[in-house]
């Protein structure tokens, strides 16, 4: 999946998450082993970024829901050059996206503004998560069908 070319319905989830949780960003990131790719954002422009300075990849390696608050109180990225610079990320929730037992990215949605996020919007994250799971899986198979 990574470096294909955009898709509406990977397009289509990023949009409702972006209204669901009222965010600025929220984006469907892979994780190779030196770079992040976005499959899918809304509010971003970068189509990719180090893997060093990945919230997404702290994400995968818990394989559960992150959740950071405030990035600027939070010892693993308050020194991130992009917590300290653009975009200036305050807030962030990712949920891993599981595929055939691997943690291969996230889904995640990001604001310029520290907020909380409840054990709901946890579970709505996860969902979102779950979706884009299912619709991989269906652009992978669909790729591999005859025309």
């Amino acid at each position: 999946m990574l470096d294909t070319p955009p898709e509406p319905a990977f397009n289509d989830i990023v949009n409702f998450a972006r209204q669901r949780f009222m965010v600025p960003t929220a984006l469907i990131s892979l994780i190779d082993e030196s770079r992040q790719w976005f499959k899918a954002k809304a509010g971003a422009d970068a189509e990719e970024t180090p893997r060093e300075y990945a919230f997404c990849a702290h994400t995968i390696q818990q394989r559960r829901v992150l959740v950071v608050e405030d990035a600027r109180v939070d010892p693993r990225f308050a020194n991130n050059p992009y917590v300290v610079g653009p975009p200036r990320i305050r807030f962030y929730a990712g949920a891993p996206l599981i595929y055939k037992q691997q943690a291969i990215g996230s889904f995640c949605i990001i604001d310029d503004a520290p907020r909380l996020f409840t054990n709901v919007d946890q579970q709505d994250l996860v969902v979102l998560a779950k979706a884009t799971v299912a619709e991989l899986e269906m652009s992978r198979a669909r790729r591999f069908l005859p025309p």
